[in-house]
């Protein structure tokens, strides 16, 4: 299977079907009752809600990468605030992120490998993402959506 086909299927799977570690990310957040989506049962953590917010901020950059713009903090911001705590704003978050990981589903499945190879951005600066290939970008990525999965899969217990 080609890099680009294989890293869409395992972004794929691991958003919205089957991965080896466990449930989707979809399937963490579907199942989360809505009473615990923004609370913080910990001192000095992030809630549900700013999880999937922060998640859905570097799909986007990424997105954004991939489509030629140069790297930067994310447009909403590495953690963005929650503006409100209704059902209605935590549906269209997770909408979001659903839509923006199929956008990014869409791009990999068409990228080439001459660009899957190349250095995303000019040094390496770990808070950026910078300094390797857009092929470890996306693994970084698998990486980061499973971390926070299962944050908030013990969040939400």
């Amino acid at each position: 299977m080609q890099t680009n086909k294989r890293l869409a299927a395992e972004l794929f799977r691991s958003v919205f079907q089957d991965p080896w570690h466990g449930a989707s990310l979809r399937d963490v957040l579907e199942s989360c009752p809505i009473k615990k989506i923004f609370q913080k049962p910990i001192a000095n953590t992030h809630s549900i809600i700013e999880l999937v917010l922060h998640v859905n901020s570097w799909t986007e950059e990424i997105l954004s990468r991939l489509e030629g713009n140069l790297p930067s903090e994310p447009i909403n911001g590495d953690w963005p605030i929650s503006k409100n705590e209704t059902e209605e704003y935590w549906d269209e978050v997770k909408m979001n992120l659903y839509t923006n990981t199929k956008k990014l589903i869409s791009v990999l499945e068409n990228i080439s490998d001459e660009k899957l190879n190349k250095i995303v951005g000019e040094e390496r600066n770990a808070p950026l993402g910078t300094g390797f290939t857009f092929e470890e970008m996306i693994v970084g990525l698998l990486q980061h959506n499973a971390y926070h999965a299962g944050q908030i899969s013990l969040l939400k217990k």
